[in-house]
């Protein structure tokens, strides 16, 4: 065999290979024109990756052409695509995506596939509440928001958030969420959440207008700056048992005291100017801030620190 000749014959059986493996594994559908389609592919595939590559990968492609069989012309659509692989099914299937938009100009529709994955993450939210009172009030208000969205005066994200905010209000007043919300269960709910105060108040003022219902969205300063503080007590003694240290941590560390210990808000951690001192036989920080010096135990000494007797700042 003449030098050089080697690979040359190896690259004639993988080609042979493949076209074996196209051919047999096309006779597998019944519909002549999905069997056309399928050898239309490979040998398009064939093409961009070479006989090797195609070889190995074909098989992997079979179940679109499964899902072809079901299109009266064997070419699909993109919304049903969609609707059969859903986005994250298409992403899957990149190279066949590609070969309908270069033969065929199938083009994907980001649009399209953000509207479809909203109404599945719509859908799964309503499935989430269990069948009764509760859930029956949550449909109708998916209804009323739907109405919005035909007017075009709504999004279907706006709806998923409005629906996540409510089944968040139904979930405080039963794990089982499946029951209607209390005043008690609303007060609490936003006192822990109150960024989805704006989401979940339009489900509150539907139930007070379909239902009667007396629920209130206020929640006094008082009440949020307490659940505040337990948050951060929460993640002070979090940090404490996590055994953690470095710059890194002591600057997580000092942002979080100083918001706990101080009243502090919007710190940016990595301007912080501190160093390690002793005050009264405690180890801490001592930290230069907004033209001011402030002082936080450190973590190794803050065991010994009574959090609960630092009161909320009025």
């Amino acid at each position: 065999m003449p030098a050089g000749r080697g690979k040359q014959c190896e690259s004639c059986s993988w080609k042979k290979a493949f076209e074996r493996r196209l051919k047999v594994n096309a006779e597998t559908f019944e519909l002549q024109h999905i069997r056309r389609l399928f050898i239309e592919f490979g040998q398009w595939l064939e093409g961009h990756l070479g006989a090797h590559r195609a070889f190995l990968r074909l098989l992997n492609y079979m179940p679109f052409f499964d899902f072809l069989t079901s299109q009266p012309s064997g070419i699909p659509s993109y919304f049903s695509l969609l609707e059969h692989f859903h986005a994250d099914g298409i992403r899957r299937m990149k190279t066949p995506m590609l070969w309908l938009k270069e033969a065929y100009g199938v083009e994907a529709d980001p649009l399209m596939r953000e509207n479809h994955s909203e109404k599945r993450r719509i859908e799964e939210l309503l499935r989430s509440v269990l069948n009764g009172t509760a859930s029956t009030a949550l449909g109708k208000y998916h209804a009323s928001l739907m109405i919005k969205v035909s007017e075009g005066t709504m999004t279907l994200r706006s709806v998923r958030l409005s629906l996540r905010a409510a089944v968040g209000v139904l979930g405080e007043a039963s794990s089982s969420l499946d029951v209607l919300p209390s005043k008690e269960s609303v007060r609490h709910y936003l006192s822990k959440t109150p960024g989805q105060k704006a989401a979940a108040q339009g489900f509150i003022g539907y139930l007070n207008r379909t239902l009667g219902l007396d629920l209130d969205v206020t929640v006094s300063k008082r009440t949020l700056a307490r659940v505040k503080r337990e948050k951060l007590e929460h993640e002070l003694m979090t940090m404490l048992g996590s055994g953690g240290s470095g710059e890194t941590f002591e600057r997580s560390w000092i942002k979080l005291a100083l918001m706990f210990f101080h009243g502090l808000t919007s710190i940016n951690k990595k301007s912080l100017l501190y160093d390690r001192v002793s005050m009264d036989a405690q180890e801490g920080f001592q930290v230069q801030l907004g033209g001011k010096e402030y002082w936080v135990p450190v973590p190794d000494d803050a065991g010994s620190v009574d959090f609960r007797a630092h009161q909320p700042l009025e």
